[in-house]
């Protein structure tokens, strides 16, 4: 699935060491809108392990004078108000066996395959927006 949307917050990257090496994510949520007439918008969590991806945000990221960038309320700050881009992922079920061994775990795995950032993007519709559907509404036909 691929849409045109916007990420709203960044957060810090995650890292450590699995049975194929070191790793490194970053972690992102992505607003958009999947429904035709764009009143609700969708957002999800996204991780991309891609250098490239994480590279294309770092320009959008608020940079201390120490060289590293600056994070507020557990959040990356911006030097913008949102990432216009289009995303591209995939989305499956995983099960895995907890590592304490306790059972078993099912998690949706969200999987990251295109990030394009860019300004020539259309801007996204600039009406009232909701996360949900609130009190009633005079256009709904029921």
């Amino acid at each position: 699935m691929e849409f045109q949307g916007r990420i709203i917050r960044v957060l810090p990257k995650r890292s450590g060491t699995g049975q194929n090496g070191d790793w490194v994510r970053l972690p992102f949520v992505f607003a958009y809108f999947e429904n035709g007439d764009q009143r609700w918008e969708d957002k999800v969590l996204l991780e991309t392990w891609d250098t490239n991806h994480m590279a294309q945000i770092a320009k959008f990221c608020e940079i201390g004078a120490d060289g590293k960038v600056i994070i507020e309320n557990g959040n990356v700050k911006l030097n913008v108000i949102d990432i216009k881009c289009k995303c591209g992922f995939s989305h499956n079920v995983r099960e895995f066996e907890k590592r304490d061994g306790s059972g078993k775990q099912t998690i949706n795995d969200l999987r990251l395959y295109r990030l394009e950032i860019d300004p020539v993007l259309e801007p996204l519709p600039t009406g009232d927006r909701h996360d949900q559907p609130e009190g009633k509404d005079d256009d709904l036909p029921f």
